[in-house]
């Protein structure tokens, strides 16, 4: 999740761009994996596993997306750095899932809209987002209905010194 200014910036955005289009209000979020249908305290122990070792990094955003797709109606596009696609990676391996190539991204509507509709947010909003935010933690988040979604659990991210 972005923090500061740039997390002011999209949660504003997404609420604007829900209530103009009646779609659900969500926080500004990069997934990493979803889906996982394990017990909550599993989850947390694989979780904590996931992070070991894992040390801050930065996330960069590019171009504005949309597909035929729900939870892909409108997005930023993320650029999958190796420490991103490495996380990610090994949250696949940890959670022992087989699902379909990485695609990160920033989502910015929920929803089901017209072509037409997505490229006017578009050229209203600007295509071009070129964001950089700083990944210091990993987030549990219940899934479920939008409005049921709440964070269970932070999991910073620790520089670790060299002695």
């Amino acid at each position: 999740m972005p923090k500061g200014d740039i997390y002011k910036k999209y949660d504003e955005l997404i609420k604007k761009l829900a209530k103009e289009n009646n779609g659900p209000v969500f926080k500004p979020h990069v997934t990493l994996l979803r889906d996982i249908e394990l017990a909550e305290d599993e989850v947390i122990k694989r979780t904590e596993e996931l992070v070991s070792g894992q040390k801050p990094f930065q996330i960069n955003l590019g171009e504005i997306g949309y597909e035929d797709y729900r939870f892909r109606a409108l997005f930023v596009k993320t650029v999958i750095s190796p420490q991103l696609q490495n996380l990610h990676d090994r949250a696949k391996q940890i959670f022992e899932m087989e699902i379909p190539p990485y695609m990160a991204h920033l989502s910015l509507l929920y929803g089901n809209y017209p072509v037409e509709l997505k490229e006017k947010i578009i050229k209203e909003i600007g295509k071009e987002q070129l964001v950089q935010f700083a990944v210091s933690s990993v987030f549990l988040k219940k899934a479920g209905k939008i409005k049921d979604w709440k964070i269970i659990k932070e999991f910073p991210l620790v520089e670790t010194l060299l002695s």
